[in-house]
């Protein structure tokens, strides 16, 4: 059996959760799912956006990233705050 993913909650710069990850591969997941069938696999991980408004620059960060350590520090780069650990959210689908 394999070791449990590590997960990761994203924060802007007012502290509101915008992102939760897992460094398992998988895909992006909408805030709110697009009209059309858009997909965006990753191969380092798997995310949760709650935050449409962010959506655009997360996106644009994951694209630029070729790992899961290059990813968390470019979101760092631009302001977003990256705690490990599951966040604690009521409410909240698990990730």
């Amino acid at each position: 059996m394999g070791a449990s993913p590590s997960i990761y909650g994203v924060y802007d710069r007012n502290e509101r959760l915008v992102l939760i990850l897992s460094d398992e591969p998988g895909e992006f997941n909408f805030a709110r799912l697009p009209e059309d069938d858009l997909e965006v696999p990753c191969a380092f991980a798997t995310l949760q956006c709650f935050a449409e408004g962010h959506e655009g620059d997360l996106l644009a960060i994951l694209k630029a990233s070729a790992d899961l350590e290059g990813f968390l520090a470019r979101l760092a780069e631009a302001g977003y705050r990256v705690r490990p650990g599951r966040p604690k959210v009521g409410g909240l689908a698990r990730l």
